[in-house]
C-alpha cells in the first residue's frame, strides 16, 4: 500500500496533475465504511491515506465547489450547463448577469460516452444570464456527479461519480444490495483556486 502511494506522488511530481479534491474522496469513504466486503475495507485504508496525503489531496480551502444550475439544450445530443462563479480574483464586475461559465456536454453517436468542454467563445453566452471571465480555465477543475444512495435501512448517503456522463465503474451496483434506490443529487464542479491563493499569500 505505501509503494502503491509513493509510485502516485512520483507521478503526480513529474506531471502537472491535479490534486484530487477532499470533496470527491470524503462522500466515498462514508458510504465504504457501510460495507463489510474486504475489498472495501482495502480501499478504505488507501483513500483514507490519499486523504492525508498533502501531494496527492488538496486541502479544504484550495478548492470551492459549485453546483450546476441549470441545463440547456443546443442541438441534437448537445447541452449546456450553466453555472454561476465569481472567481475570488475578480475583485468588481459591473457585465451585465452573473459571472460564470459553460461547459457543453455531447454526446457521442457510437458509444454511451460523453466529453465535456469549458466553452470561452462569448457568442455562446447568450441569453443564458451569465458571462465568463478569463480567468476561469479548465485544468482547475474536477467535475463530478453526486448520487443519493438509499440503503435498506433508511439512511441516506451521498456518493460522488467522475467523470458525468462518461463511462465508470458504479461501483455501488457491485457492494450494496440490488434493491438500494439511486437518484442523481446533482452536477459539481470543484474548483481549485490554490494558484490564486500563492498569488495573494493566503496559504
Amino acid at each position: 500500500m505505501d509503494k502503491f502511494i509513493s509510485d502516485i506522488e512520483g507521478i503526480f511530481k513529474q506531471k502537472p496533475i491535479k490534486r484530487v479534491p477532499w470533496q470527491f474522496i470524503d462522500p466515498i469513504l462514508t458510504v465504504l465504511k457501510h460495507l463489510t466486503e474486504d475489498s472495501a475495507e482495502n480501499l478504505v485504508t488507501y483513500l483514507n491515506k490519499m486523504r492525508q496525503n498533502t501531494i496527492l489531496c488538496s486541502p479544504i480551502r484550495e478548492n470551492l465547489v459549485i453546483r450546476r444550475e441549470r441545463e440547456l439544450r443546443m442541438a441534437r445530443g448537445e447541452y449546456k450547463w450553466i453555472f454561476t462563479f465569481k472567481h475570488p480574483a475578480i475583485r468588481v464586475c459591473t457585465r451585465p448577469g452573473e459571472c460564470g461559465f459553460l461547459l457543453r456536454r455531447r454526446s457521442h453517436s457510437d458509444s454511451t460516452d460523453h466529453t465535456l468542454e469549458l466553452v470561452t467563445d462569448i457568442k455562446y453566452y447568450a441569453n443564458t444570464g451569465v458571462h465568463y471571465h478569463d480567468v476561469i480555465t479548465a485544468r482547475d477543475m474536477c467535475v463530478y456527479e453526486v448520487y443519493t444512495l438509499n440503503l435498506d435501512d433508511g439512511i441516506k448517503l451521498d456518493t460522488v461519480v467522475i467523470p458525468p456522463g462518461g463511462s465508470w465503474w458504479l461501483w455501488w451496483g457491485d457492494w450494496l444490495p440490488g434493491n438500494t434506490k439511486v437518484e442523481l443529487k446533482g452536477n459539481y464542479v470543484a474548483y481549485n483556486v490554490s494558484e490564486y491563493m500563492v498569488a495573494k499569500n493566503l496559504v
